[in-house]
């Protein structure tokens, strides 16, 4: 039996919340009108940009551990966590082919959601590598977690930052992926792989990159109209 995520890499992701009445939220309001343009215009741009991967470090539970004396539970969490980020690091180095990806510690998000990128990425290793730079204008952020039923619609940018997505989380997945303020994206947008078992990541992965290639091929002529353009970042 392989190994899947839950038995690690969860502390750091929100608790599930019931919030039902979403659909009244003022981001709501133009999502019927321009969501399938805005969809197309993340494909576009994540073609001439980049996809960050946050990788969590559990370091809310290893540092409990610590306190509490399981010295040596700690020490196996950690490496466990090691382990399964160094997994999926290799995965998209061996299968994402969209677009250059790049790899942060989830305690460098407030960075990535600033635009303050220099010196965050980690090389194989896990270790910042302030040589590894990307200098892309555009970029998504994918992580292993959970998908929701989103409480947010279309957020203009001058708004992204204080926004919170209150929706109900809906099923794990290996890959879910949100904009720059970790904004979970809508469909068209293929911004989910399902799969559960860390030694089939892989194939997550590639099935992911298939998607992503397929939705571009049908809209890489778009040109992103300025209505929309507040909402794609």
């Amino acid at each position: 039996m392989g190994i899947s995520f839950s038995g690690f890499s969860q502390d750091e992701t929100p608790g599930k919340q019931k919030f039902n009445n979403f659909k009244a939220d003022s981001s709501f309001a133009f999502f019927t009108r321009y969501h399938h343009d805005v969809a197309r215009a993340q494909i576009v741009s994540l073609k001439n940009g980049a996809l960050l991967v946050r990788l969590k470090t559990n370091n809310h539970t290893i540092q409990r551990l610590k306190s509490a004396g399981n010295i040596d539970l700690a020490t196996q969490v950690q490496r466990e966590t090691d382990l399964n980020n160094k997994m999926m690091m290799k995965a998209y180095r061996n299968e994402f082919k969209f677009c250059p990806v790049y790899f942060f510690m989830s305690d460098a998000s407030d960075s990535v959601k600033n635009k303050r990128l220099e010196s965050i990425f980690v090389d194989s290793n896990l270790v910042p590598d302030p040589a590894i730079v990307c200098n892309a204008s555009f970029y998504l952020i994918a992580e292993q977690g959970f998908i929701r039923e989103s409480s947010l619609g279309l957020v203009p940018e001058t708004k992204a930052g204080e926004a919170r997505d209150y929706g109900t989380e809906t099923k794990e997945v290996a890959i879910v992926v949100k904009n720059r303020y970790f904004i979970q994206l809508h469909k068209p947008f293929p911004y989910f792989q399902t799969g559960y078992h860390l030694k089939n990541f892989p194939d997550y992965v590639k099935r992911f990159n298939l998607q992503l290639n397929s939705f571009y091929n049908k809209n890489s002529g778009y040109v992103i109209p300025p209505e929309i353009k507040e909402y794609v970042y």
